[in-house]
This record gives C-alpha cells, structure tokens and sequence, in this order.
C-alpha cells in the first residue's frame, strides 16, 4: 500500500524520541487491519548485557491483555451451557468459603471488576494462594455497585473455568483461543522454561522510591505464573492476530470463538471506569470512544513488563505495543493508529514531533513560593519553563510526574513524591513531600488534628519477597498515617489510613474501599510487621 513504509517510518522515529524517557530499554509495536498486520516497529534491546536487540518475533509477557483471553473461555462455557454467568462463585466453588456479607458474587461480576474483592497484593503466589486470602477478606460493596479492579476476582474467574471444563485455565486458553487464531508464538502459562526466548524484563535498581530516569535499570525479579488474570507471553505479530479477532467480532481464519450475541456481550459496558474517562469496563475489556472514535482497549503489566492493545473497530485498525520495562504506552499507539488511518484514507502523514521534557511545566508561576513545615523551609522557583526546588544547599530541577505531582531529581530528596494541593479557589497552598505538610507562606491552614500517641509504632520501611509490592514506607503526615508505594502495579501510590474500631485500617478514605491494613509483633515501641489484605511486609534497617 503507498504511503505506508513512510508511514513506519515516522512511527519509528516517535518511538525512538520516546523509548529514552520510559523505564524499558526496548520496545515493540505492531498495526493490522482486518486481515493481515501492515507494519512492526522495533527499538532498542531484548536483552542489555547481551546486546541482543528487540525483534518482531521477541517475546513479552502481556500482563492483565491476559483477562480478555479467559472471558472468551467464560463465554464459550456459558455458551455451552456448563457455566451460569449469574450463579454464585461458592455454589461452582463449594469449597471457597467467601465472605458475601453484600450478597453473591458471581462469574459476571468476577468478569466485570465490579465483585468488590481487593485488588490482590501476589503476596500468595497461584490462584489457589489467592483464594485462600480471599477467605479472610471481606468485600468492599455490594456486587454490581461499582467498578474495582480486582486481580484475584480474575484468579478466581480461573479457577471456575478449570472446575466446568475440566482442564488447567492455559490449556483452556491454548486450545479455544490461541491455536484457533494461529497464535503459534504465545503460550498462556510462564515457566521457567519460557525464560529461554523472552525479553529481559526491567525495572529501576531503587525499589523504595518513584523511578527516575536518572535510575539505572536491572533485571527484573522473575516468577512463574499460570493463572487468569495475566500469564500469557506473546509477540506483536501474534497479537495482531488477536486484535483482528476483535476486529471480526470473534471471528478467526478458523471460523468463530464466539457467536454474535456472545461477542456482543464481551464487549458491551457494564459499569464505567472512573480511572478511564469516556470508557468503561466489559469482559476483560474497556470500551468506549476515544479521539472521538470507538475503542477497544486494555493494558497490561507485569514484574518487568508493559504492554497495550487498542483497536478501533469503526477503522478497521487495531495496534500492541510491548516494552521490557515500564513507560508511557498511550501516545505512541495513538500516533502508529493515526499514522496508518491517515495513509489509508490519503490524508496528510502527521508529523512525528518530539516529546515535551517533563521538566517543561506550562504553569509553573502557580506554584511558585516558600513552603514551611517539620522544621523545613522549601523555596519553589519558576526559572525558564519549569521549577526549581531550593532547600538549604540543595537544588533541583522538578519533573512533571501528574496533576500537581512531580519528581525531585536529587539523591537527598527523590525518595518522595513532591505533591501540591490547592484551595477551593485553585491556589496552590500546600505541598507534600514524605511525612512533611509544607505550607505556603501565606496561605491561610488550620494546624492538624493531634495523632493518637499508639500510632508513633507504626512509621517505617516494611519489606516483602513479593516483587510487585516489595515496599511499603508508613509515614506520620498532619495527624495522619500515610500508605507511600512506589510500585507502579499500585494505581494509588499514596494513600491515608482510616483507622477502623477493631485497631485496624482501611487503605484510602472511600467508605467502600476494601483494602485493609494492620500493625502487629510491636518490639521496642516499634511494629515489626504490616498486615496488608493478608499478606505480611516486615520492618526494614532503613529509614
């Protein structure tokens, strides 16, 4: 088709501009039609120490992509008649014993993320480990009532499909969906054997603190996995067989994975996903419109490993991007889809621009001043087009990292986040860094509640063996204990501990929320351990 090498080869350069500001040293990114895969764009390596570059054929684990695999088999099973969709999880798992004190979860609320079970901590390896916290853990809210992603709700979903089937979910997954689609590269199982021909994930060498581009990059931690949730390894050429699926309404070159209604339902809304404007969640799927265009779309992301799938139906287009570590995936797809539909309906190629340097912060006037508190004094200047932070001796150029939130580039203070918060007029006020609440010079703030004095035991670096949580700092801010994670796994980096009346704590201030968090084994007027959803993290040496 004319126009479309160049078409790649812008694609590749707006990779290219990118992949040095994610944490990933490589990256791979496909775009189909309805029939065939137009064009791969590589960058960069499989593997550092080797010097082996990626390849179209290289091998990534496509994290939580995964789910919309198992919900097909789900459906193939409801289709059959061996699976109710609305039937209580403990009537196909009688041995289960789940709390239900909101009533009955079920496969389709398991399917849609609106079952109420906490999100997962991997702290219990396998979908077995994971049921048996669940035993010990209440729901949020009522089934059906709102939307909450929930990675052991998945595990579970697993464990249904193996007991009505009669098979291991990646076998299930083998035969009803990868091997009808002509999937031969992709396995929905990780083994130590799949090491052999898989990328090298990565992630930062600091796993206490937010990644910086300044971190140098290690070899990720390594697990097995096969469970529902996000155990399946594959290539871009093979996904774009998958997105062609989905561009066919669930049909494959072999004939069809689902029938019209089913597919219908496997890509219908269900309830809207307040972390994804404009969409919502289906079966192992978001759906909704995006650049004014219908989408179909999830993300994935595992120890090492990050991964995107977006297809536009009404376009017949669809694109993956995989990359060994983790960063931003969202703007290159949406560039590669714009690039190809341009070429397609002869329109302009657009321009493969370079990307704004996080230290670029538009409005940086507003949160210019002088911020006090816990003994410190922070000037934050607005020099050129972005801050700078000035402490004592210390400088440092600000990086944008959110709304009002930013990195701080410098050795002595890049363990925290620095957070701004604004009044109700939309000043900026007050600024967060670690356990400090710094407020502008000024800005008229009431003083904090007093903490009770039993919380003093709790502040502290807690460690795990779980390399998706490996750390939880607990910090003492403004009469509140704070939750900082810095897993990228975790949507929420920092969160407020709610103190319940049984001496525990609920993760965030929603009512609704269903993580729970708990102080034990006090040695020396220090806790020694953190209990989160059941899993434990242990007091650390360090500060």
């Amino acid at each position: 088709m004319t126009g479309l090498a160049e078409a790649f080869d812008r694609i590749g350069t707006f990779l290219e501009y990118r992949l040095p500001l994610t944490h990933a040293p490589g990256a791979a990114l496909a775009v189909t039609d309805r029939d065939e895969a137009l064009g791969v764009v590589v960058r960069g390596f499989a593997d550092v120490a080797s010097g082996v570059p990626v390849l179209p054929r290289t091998r990534f684990q496509i994290g939580s992509i995964s789910k919309s695999f198992a919900a097909i088999v789900a459906l193939q099973e409801a289709e059959a008649g061996r699976l109710d969709l609305r039937a209580p999880v403990t009537e196909l798992l009688p041995w289960l014993e789940l709390p239900q004190p909101y009533g009955p979860i079920t496969p389709h609320h398991l399917l849609s993320h609106t079952s109420g079970l906490v999100q997962g901590t991997e702290d219990a390896p396998g979908a077995l480990g994971a049921a048996g916290r669940l035993r010990e853990l209440e729901p949020g809210f009522p089934p059906g009532e709102r939307f909450w992603y929930s990675n052991d709700g998945y595990k579970l979903l697993g464990l249904v499909l193996e007991r009505v089937a009669g098979a291991p979910i990646q076998d299930l997954v083998r035969d009803r969906v990868l091997r009808p689609l002509g999937m031969t590269s992709t396995e929905a199982v990780i083994t130590n054997a799949t090491r052999v021909d898989l990328a090298t994930g990565y992630s930062s060498i600091h796993d206490d603190r937010p990644a910086q581009l300044t971190h140098p990059l290690v070899p990720a931690q390594w697990g097995v996995s096969a469970s529902a949730d996000g155990s399946i390894v594959s290539n871009v050429v093979d996904m774009s067989a998958y997105a062609r699926m989905l561009l066919a309404g669930g049909i494959g070159p072999d004939g069809s994975l689902l029938s019209p209604e089913s597919f219908a339902t496997f890509t219908r809304s269900v309830i809207e996903d307040l972390e994804s404007p404009g969409f919502g969640y289906a079966y192992g799927l978001l759906v909704g419109k995006q650049d004014g265009r219908r989408r179909i779309r999830h993300s994935g992301g595992m120890v090492g490993f990050t991964a995107l799938l977006m297809v536009d139906p009404d376009d017949g287009l669809g694109s993956v991007m995989l990359l060994n570590g983790e960063g931003d995936r969202e703007e290159t797809v949406r560039f590669a889809l714009d690039a190809v539909r341009a070429v397609l309906r002869g329109d302009p190629l657009p321009e493969a621009t370079e990307p704004e340097s996080p230290a670029h912060v538009p409005d940086a006037a507003g949160y210019a001043g002088t911020y006090r508190g816990g003994g410190r004094e922070v000037e934050i200047a607005a020099e050129g087009e972005g801050l700078v932070l000035r402490e004592g001796p210390l400088e440092a150029t600000l990086q944008r990292a959110g709304k009002d939130v930013f990195l701080v580039p410098h050795p002595a203070l890049d363990r925290f986040h620095l957070r701004f918060e604004r009044n109700t007029e939309g000043r900026v006020v007050v600024a967060l860094h670690g356990p400090d609440r710094l407020v502008a010079d000024g800005a008229d703030i009431p003083e904090p509640e007093p903490h009770p004095a039993a919380w003093e035991a709790y502040p502290g670096v807690y460690r795990s063996n779980n390399p998706w949580i490996p750390v939880m700092r607990i910090v003492l801010r403004a009469g509140r204990l704070i939750r900082l994670c810095t897993s990228s796994w975790e949507e929420d980096v920092e969160l407020p501990l709610a103190p319940l009346p049984d001496g525990s704590f609920r993760v965030g201030d929603e009512p609704w929320r269903p993580d729970r968090m708990r102080f034990e084994d006090l040695v020396d007027g220090r806790a020694n351990r953190l209990v989160y959803d059941g899993g434990s993290w242990f007091r650390s040496f360090e500060e």
